[in-house]
C-alpha cells in the first residue's frame, strides 16, 4: 500500500507549464462560514481548464489503513468542474494576473514505535505567487479531510495548517515519537 500522496512528476510538469502565463479565474462553491469549499476547484490558466481536488483515498498511513485525503491537480475540460454538492452551484472569481511562481507544500511524517520508523508524506496545499506579489493558495488542512481551504493575500504560507497539530495528534500516545518536517517547493 502507499505511504505517500506526494503529487506526481506530470502534476508538477503540469505546474511548470503554468508559470508566467495568466490565471484568468478560479471556480468553486461559495464560502459557507469559511474559507472552505468541498472536495474540488476549478483553476483556469490561459484559457484552459484544470481541477484540483481533495478526494479520500485507502492507504496505509503509520500502523493503520485510513482514508487519507489526497490533492491532486489535473488537466480536464470546463464540463468537469462542477460541484460536489447537492444543490451546489459554482461561482467564478476573477484573478486575471500573471503566475509568478507555484510553492507546493509537502509534508513528511515519521512516528517510531518499538525501534520502528512509519512514514507518510503528502502535499498539503499550492500557493501561486502572481506578478504583483499577491497570492492565491489552496490547502488540506487536515489528513482525512476532503474540505479545500481557499486564501487570498500575502504570506499566505503562514495561514497553513501548523504542523504542530501533528505532534499534538500523538502527544498522549505512549511509546510513540511524532515528528514533522514541511517541504516547500518553489516552481519558477
Amino acid at each position: 500500500m502507499d505511504i505517500t500522496t506526494i503529487i506526481s512528476e506530470n502534476e508538477m510538469n503540469t505546474l511548470k507549464n503554468m508559470i508566467g502565463k495568466t490565471f484568468n479565474k478560479y471556480k468553486c462553491d461559495p464560502f459557507i462560514n469559511s474559507p472552505m469549499v468541498y472536495g474540488i476547484v476549478g483553476i483556469y490558466v490561459e484559457g484552459k481548464p484544470f481541477k484540483i481536488t481533495s478526494l479520500l483515498k485507502e492507504v496505509k498511513r503509520f500502523l493503520t489503513t485510513d482514508e487519507v485525503a489526497q490533492f491532486k491537480i489535473t488537466e480536464t475540460t470546463d464540463n468537469n468542474i462542477k460541484t460536489f454538492m447537492d444543490n451546489g452551484k459554482m461561482i467564478e472569481t476573477p484573478v486575471n494576473s500573471k503566475i509568478k511562481s507555484i510553492s507546493v507544500v509537502n509534508d513528511f511524517q515519521t512516528v517510531k514505535h518499538n525501534g520502528e520508523n512509519y512514514e507518510f508524506s503528502s502535499t498539503v496545499g499550492f500557493i501561486f505567487t502572481l506578478e504583483d506579489s499577491r497570492e492565491i493558495s489552496f490547502e488540506i488542512g487536515t489528513w482525512f479531510s476532503e474540505m479545500i481551504t481557499i486564501h487570498r493575500g500575502y504570506d499566505l504560507i503562514e495561514k497553513f495548517t501548523k504542523t504542530d497539530d501533528f505532534l499534538e495528534e500523538w502527544e498522549d500516545c505512549n511509546g510513540f515519537v511524532a515528528n514533522i518536517t514541511r517541504e516547500i517547493t518553489v516552481i519558477e
